[in-house]
Formats: C-alpha cells, structure tokens, sequence
C-alpha cells in the first residue's frame, strides 16, 4: 500500500530491500521510504535429526566373575545364570547365559538361539539333546550345536553359532571374563498366582521359568 504522501517513496516489493522482515523495515525507515513491507524468509535446507544409535553392551571391566562352583553342574549337563549387564548408556539390562559341562570342560554362551533367539533349553536347565546327551539343542526347532565351539552343525540356523563368553575354572570356581555384569543385583522369585504353576524369576520384565533348580544357592 502506498504512502498517503506523495513526497515519499514507496518501496513495493520484497525484492527492492537486501533485507527482509522487521530489519529491511527499519532500515528502510531511516532512510526515509514508507510504504507496506513484504515479510520474506530465507529458506533453509531441512536438517534432518541424527538416526538414533543403538545401546551397546559396556567394553568388558577387566574383572573375573566367579558364577557357580564346578559341583552345581553335573558332566553333560547346563545351568541357566540370569546376570545383568552394563550397556554403554550406563543402564544395567538382563541378560540370560548358561554354562555347560562337557567332560571336565566348561563352557559359557548367551542363552539365545540364533535361528529366532529364543532361549535354547528345552526345559528348564536342560541343553543337551536328551538321548544321546552329546550336543547342545534348541528346545523349539531343535537346532543342535557342538557343545564346545557353539557352531550349530544342524536344524535351521546351520553354520551359525552361539555366543560364547569366556569362561575357565580357577580351583572350584567357575569364572566368566570379558564382560561388564553386576552380580550385586539380585534375581528373586516371585510368587505364582497358580499354585500348578512353575515359579516365575522376574527382574525388570524379564522372565524366566524355573522347573527344578535354583539359579543361585
């Protein structure tokens, strides 16, 4: 809109001024034009925010983890540990493992089968295939892993392998390495509400069922 006094300039277009909004205004104002200003914005490129990263487990403490004694698992037998883990958001996460005996040999992997990962017993505590007793075995498709390396040498995820965790007797201890676990977080049962019911471990959402053993003496 133009200035009611003709002895003034008016300045029409956005594009007279090299600065738009309030400030080309105001410039324009102390250099004596009036008239009706076009607010203009620059455009910017879209910033598009960072894909978010993923937690990671910790870099392992260094330290030795002594988790059962070499007597609480029996030759050809495995024991399932739930253990928390310090991830490097600085949260501790559950995180389920068990140990296998194979001779006078043990070995410790992630209780997760790599098919689905789904936990590997079959029944509480038990990973061997039951006949034979000779190989690891996934309870839901029956994948069967060397028990000493973990490779699955048949069933669906053939090829592939378990997670193992570093593990070693040190006198009667078993002991796990090269990890960042909290032992000090303690795994209670709860009560069942059926009494038929197997006995329900929970620690932050996560469950485990527990059939014959206990996790912890």
């Amino acid at each position: 809109m133009a200035s009611d006094d003709p002895s003034k300039p008016t300045i029409t277009k956005a594009d007279d001024l090299t600065v738009g909004g309030c400030a080309g205004s105001q410039i324009a104002a102390n250099q004596g034009l009036y008239g009706a200003f076009i607010m203009r914005a620059k455009k910017v490129d879209k910033i598009e925010p960072p894909p978010p990263v993923a937690a990671q487990p910790a870099p392992p403490s260094g330290d030795v983890y002594v988790i059962c004694d070499r007597r609480d698992i029996r030759d050809r037998m495995g024991k399932s540990f739930p253990l928390m883990r310090l991830w490097d958001d600085g949260k501790l996460r559950p995180w389920d493992i068990f140990i296998s005996r194979f001779g006078k040999q043990y070995f410790a992997y992630e209780n997760s089968c790599p098919h689905q990962n789904v936990r590997l017993d079959w029944e509480k505590n038990n990973f061997y295939e039951p006949n034979y007793l000779k190989v690891l075995m996934c309870g839901k498709h029956g994948a069967q892993f060397d028990p000493e390396t973990g490779v699955c040498i048949s069933g669906p995820c053939e090829g592939k392998r378990l997670t193992q965790i570093l593990c070693f007797l040190d006198g009667d201890d078993v002991c796990i390495t090269g990890v960042n676990i909290n032992l000090d977080v303690e795994v209670e049962a709860t009560v069942a509400t059926d009494p038929n019911a197997d006995a329900v471990l929970e620690n932050n959402g996560f469950k485990l069922q527990q059939t014959k053993r206990e996790f912890f003496k």
